[in-house]
């Protein structure tokens, strides 16, 4: 069938951060579809939450609709996620070609909508595979029956990285090679942008994500010192979707760190978040490499940094650091603080490595971009696509 002739339904997280509102943007703004109606609802630990049904015809957009949120409360939420969901459906009064949904509880929806008849194929497009996700074994035992439900039933199965389909592989699931595909997460053409290198502050380094324990920020709080001792103007901007811990603060002036760090919290606006980006010497992707972390199987803030032109200072647990070891946009370490320091100062100190770095770093960013993604993985799946860029 015809991209250009199919109607698409994507449901799922709407945060900027997220996938599913790249995929939405990509083949409704651009009118690569007849139809694509995109219902986003807010992840957990979103500050901005609101759900909102947005709908594009033949490349024409309108709101259709958005419901402000409650505090993420646990069942309560999700159900809450799929009620609304049915509820725009009914509103919309269509039937779909293609469904894509991105967590467990839109993919079970998607299996429903599909045994009524309401859409054809289905895709579910794992992006936050977590195989030790709750701490209670029933709980999580639900999750991977759930997940191996989706990943045998659905028509077909995007993965952010290779690494969800081995550890699906090793759990005993069933998978049709033909049906599963390796779609990251993708860069807007608009992302790849960077300043002159001679305009970005010297000692500026970026930690942008979630500060929650795993993330690597009780690391950077212990390579900090080390840094300064070397670099007195290194100084660390933080950004991050979550209300910041003030555990995390009150570490910050036990070390006496405070000239040290900027904590802007979270950027609503685009635009003004890849300026934040651009400006700085060094993205931190420090994963504490933990048995069982969902960050194996998950792409990487690493992709972000890199389109604006900012080297990547990762761990090798997220996938894509192979990656960039192999190109030279950055540095991978060892989970230290030493490690961790060497290379701050590494990429701060000398111009001529950093200057590598972000060559190399933009250069691999062009191999993400929504139009070579897309259009990979659309082909894979036997859907006529016209290149319209």
């Amino acid at each position: 069938m015809k991209l250009a002739e199919m109607r698409v339904l994507i449901v799922g997280g709407n945060n900027t951060a997220g996938p599913l509102p790249d995929l939405a943007r990509y083949l409704g703004e651009g009118g690569r579809a007849r139809e694509v109606s995109f219902i986003g609802h807010p992840f957990a630990q979103d500050i901005v939450r609101r759900s909102q049904l947005l709908r594009w015809n033949r490349g024409r957009s309108a709101v259709e609709a958005t419901v402000e949120r409650e505090r993420h409360s646990g069942a309560l939420s999700y159900l809450l996620d799929l009620a609304l969901t049915l509820h725009f459906l009914v509103r919309l009064r269509r039937r779909y070609d293609l469904y894509v949904s991105g967590t467990p509880h839109f993919g079970l929806l998607g299996l429903l909508l599909r045994r009524l008849g309401i859409v054809k194929g289905t895709t579910f497009w794992t992006h936050d595979y977590h195989p030790r996700r709750f701490r209670n074994p029933l709980l999580n035992r639900l999750y991977l029956g759930l997940d191996r439900l989706l990943a045998e039933t659905s028509d077909w199965l995007w993965d952010v990285v290779p690494t969800i389909a081995e550890h699906r592989r090793q759990r005993g699931v069933w998978l049709g090679a033909d049906r599963v595909l390796t779609v990251g997460d993708p860069l807007e053409a608009r992302e790849i942008c960077c300043i002159p290198a001679e305009e970005v502050p010297a000692g500026a380094v970026l930690f942008s994500g979630l500060v929650d324990d795993g993330y690597g920020f009780d690391l950077l709080l212990e390579a900090m010192p080390l840094v300064a001792s070397r670099r007195p103007d290194a100084r660390v901007t933080v950004t991050t979707y979550q209300p910041f811990p003030e555990t995390l603060r009150r570490g910050i002036r036990e070390r006496g760190l405070e000239d040290r760090f900027d904590l802007l919290g979270f950027i609503a606006n685009d635009d003004e978040y890849s300026r934040v980006i651009q400006r700085h010497r060094i993205g931190l992707a420090i994963y504490e490499p933990r048995p069982g972390s969902h960050k194996r199987y998950s792409d990487s803030r690493a992709k972000t940094y890199m389109a604006r032109g900012v080297p990547v200072i990762t761990t090798s647990l997220p996938p894509i650091a192979a990656e960039i070891e192999s190109a030279g946009a950055g540095i991978v370490v060892d989970y230290s603080k030493e490690a961790l320091a060497g290379a701050i100062t590494d990429l701060l100190c000398d111009d001529d490595l950093y200057r590598r770095c972000r060559a190399s770093a933009l250069a691999l960013a062009q191999g993400y971009t929504a139009e070579r993604v897309f259009q990979a993985a659309f082909r894979r799946m036997g859907i006529e696509f016209e290149d319209r860029t």
